[in-house]
């Protein structure tokens, strides 16, 4: 059995298809998902998938979850929660892996960020990065996979580019336009989850799952500006920008203030593969930055 935690989210969501969908030749994975509300699970059990709440900031609900479960996939931040993001997601992430190793549980996948780090200068990436320290010391199999910015329909962080450049004949870019960049297509992101759940000799081991290019912020939001058909006037200003920002993905583009401006933080990072013998080997070239704007486009 295969747990999902964190399948309502952008590449929870994704993830289940790809999991449930058949495959030529070999038994179908056994998946359940954990998810916060009871409308995410009565939503993901009309499509035919097992689903459980829980929370995993309190402990509800994880002892059923974790019941005949072999893998967990954990996908899990607390972006949304009030209070410190860091402890949020530590907390969560220990009851997660005390359930986990309670219920027999044998291993665990994190995908986490490429720009984790004990003194990065964004809340969420020392968040990710304590998440990827407890994981390591779980005491069970793990795997750790690490993306930069991911491009896909639903990603906040895309979503603020593609919503501000589609509503905004004036984009602004502050300083976050020099922060050097890899950004995956969440295709690949997928592919790598997918390849890892069903080789169980990939183990003890962190990849980065990141695209073959490397840019900056501010290439990125003209690239899809341009593949998007809008002319926009760019406006380079000083500072990181994240107040005016928060108010923006509110006001203009309607996204979560809260989890926009900690995820714009991680912009203060640069979201590169450093060592190319960390990269995740897919077995093939990587999606391309153009191409993986083109597979948003066409929906």
């Amino acid at each position: 059995m295969i747990l999902v935690a964190g399948a309502s989210g952008f590449v929870g969501s994704a993830l289940l298809p790809a999991l449930v969908e058949a495959r030529d030749g070999a038994p179908p994975r056994a998946v359940r998902a954990l998810v916060r509300r009871e409308f995410d699970a009565v939503r993901l059990r009309a499509q035919g998938v097992e689903a459980v709440t829980g929370d995993l900031v309190d402990g509800r609900g994880l002892d059923g979850a974790m019941r005949g479960v072999k893998t967990l996939v954990y996908l899990v931040h607390t972006l949304d929660r009030g209070g410190d993001v860091v402890a949020n997601d530590l907390l969560a992430v220990q009851n997660a892996l005390i359930a986990a190793r309670a219920a027999g549980v044998q291993r665990v996948i994190y995908l986490g960020h490429v720009g984790a780090a004990e003194d990065a200068p964004a809340q969420h990436l020392v968040a990710r990065w304590a998440t990827e320290l407890a994981v390591r010391q779980s005491r069970l199999a793990w795997t750790v996979l690490r993306a930069p910015l991911i491009v896909g329909a639903g990603g906040t962080v895309f979503e603020l580019i593609r919503r501000t450049v589609a509503r905004s004949p004036v984009v602004p870019l502050f300083r976050w336009r020099r922060t050097e960049i890899e950004p995956v297509a969440l295709a690949d992101v997928i592919e790598a989850l997918v390849t890892t759940i069903d080789d169980p000799t990939i183990t003890d081991r962190s990849y980065d799952i990141t695209g073959p290019e490397r840019m900056t912020c501010g290439d990125a939001v003209k690239g899809w500006a341009r593949a998007a058909g809008k002319h926009r006037i760019f406006v380079p200003l000083p500072g990181w920008g994240e107040p005016f920002e928060e108010q923006l993905a509110w006001s203009l583009v309607r996204l979560p203030r809260r989890e926009t401006r900690l995820l714009l933080e991680t912009l203060r990072a640069r979201q590169v593969c450093a060592d190319p013998s960390r990269r995740f080997p897919l077995g093939r070239r990587p999606v391309t930055y153009a191409e993986a704007v083109q597979a948003v486009l066409r929906g």
